[in-house]
């Protein structure tokens, strides 16, 4: 081999949230609240209620049985879970700017996955509804993988899995939440893009490498990386 024997240039790869990142998650909960409270006949106010999953309501075990208790439904948690499982997924979509987004990344070589926290059953069929799978090189869930962001593991995994080496040098994470998407992110070693929302960056939060407003700019930014 002559000395100038090329190198292989690692691909650059990004790994990016779901829920309120490439999908709104917020008006999708908002819209599958509307028609929940309109087929149940309740108080049209009950729509804010349901439309903000409390911090404290980890799963959609302990959502149904807050609102069950709230507004003394009938049914049995394992109802009111079935029927948000089966019909809020239903309301997802997913922006044409955020497929042609994703498209170009990889038309240009990207490798490009997504890393959400979630149950398996409820983040698939999301993705699934709005085709998300065929827009990404891997999908990774924190209840399938064992581990969830800001772990530092579940990073590692999706890695592996992509078959990319975590780093600055070519790697990102893309999501809207500071202690899970960014911290997660630079425990990885990864560039960070922060997709802002109404929260003001705090002295206190981990800070991103890039803010965005949007998650069309960030996939331009990345674009233009």
């Amino acid at each position: 081999m002559s000395g100038a024997a090329s190198k292989t240039t690692a691909p650059k790869f990004a790994f990016f949230d779901l829920d309120n990142t490439l999908v709104d998650q917020s008006g999708a909960l908002r819209e599958w609240a509307e028609h929940f409270v309109a087929d149940r006949g309740l108080d049209p106010a009950a729509v804010d209620f349901l439309a903000v999953k409390s911090s404290n309501a980890v799963t959609w075990t302990e959502y149904a049985a807050d609102f069950k208790r709230h507004f003394q439904l009938a049914d049995s948690v394992e109802q009111l879970v079935r029927d948000v499982t089966d019909t809020y997924p239903r309301y997802f979509v997913l922006d044409d700017a955020v497929a042609d987004g994703l498209r170009l990344l990889r038309a240009e070589g990207w490798r490009l996955g997504i890393v959400t926290n979630g149950a398996t059953t409820m983040q698939s069929a999301k993705i699934d509804q709005v085709g998300l799978r065929d827009l990404v090189d891997g999908v990774y869930i924190s209840e399938a993988e064992g581990s969830r962001k800001p772990e530092r593991r579940i990073f590692e995994q999706a890695a592996a899995k992509l078959g990319v080496q975590l780093g600055q040098r070519n790697g990102w994470m893309v999501g809207d939440t500071l202690d899970a998407d960014i911290a997660g992110g630079l425990s990885a070693g990864l560039r960070t893009v922060w997709l802002q929302g109404d929260y003001a960056l705090s002295a206190v939060d981990p800070e991103p490498h890039h803010i965005c407003t949007s998650i069309a700019d960030a996939l331009k930014l990345l674009a233009d990386a």
